[in-house]
């Protein structure tokens, strides 16, 4: 077996973890890239605006171009995408994850946590919070990547009609430590 072959296969029994890849993408093709899954599995009809989250962005007018800053990013497993999600600056001090995606079959492997870890480490420290909308059944999955329910938030939808309990969401933050 040549060196090649031989890293290869070491590398194919690493977890699916400590294989992925990241990489920055255009928000145009993050978007394209993400919105068919999300649809595929009736969790959104649309991507919503990036403004209008119970006013948590802190700028506006022209500030809005300036000052705001969003990183769309994909995980690469051996080469082929199995998550997306993006990060963007709410304030001077706060961050927000938005669409956090794993394919179906590659749940469970630490790659969501893998993705948002990374893409929080793309800010420096003095951004001290990461905040997050979370559907209620992946509350307890947030919980234990160490994010928790914002004091005072309770569930709401932006949906109506039949099953809307399933599509209520509920705003989750994280705390930065300093490394």
């Amino acid at each position: 077996m040549t060196t090649v072959a031989l890293e290869a296969a070491s590398r194919a029994m690493l977890p699916a973890r400590d294989r992925l890849r990241f990489t920055v993408l255009p928000f145009a093709t993050w978007r394209q890239e993400i919105a068919p899954l999300w649809h595929m599995e009736g969790a959104a009809r649309f991507l919503g605006p990036l403004i209008g989250g119970y006013g948590q962005l802190q700028f506006c007018g022209e500030e809005l171009a300036a000052r705001v800053r969003c990183v769309p990013l994909a995980a690469e497993l051996d080469g082929t995408r199995v998550a997306w999600t993006s990060i963007y600056t709410l304030s001077d001090e706060a961050l927000r994850l938005r669409g956090i995606y794993v394919v179906p079959s590659w749940r469970s492997n630490g790659i969501g946590r893998a993705l948002v870890d990374h893409a929080e480490s793309l800010w420096p420290a003095h951004w001290n919070r990461v905040f997050l909308y979370a559907r209620m059944p992946n509350v307890e999955r947030y919980r234990r990547w160490g994010f928790e329910i914002v004091a005072g938030n309770l569930p709401r939808t932006h949906r109506f009609g039949p099953g809307i309990a399933d599509g209520r969401i509920v705003q989750m933050v994280r705390w930065r430590t300093s490394s």
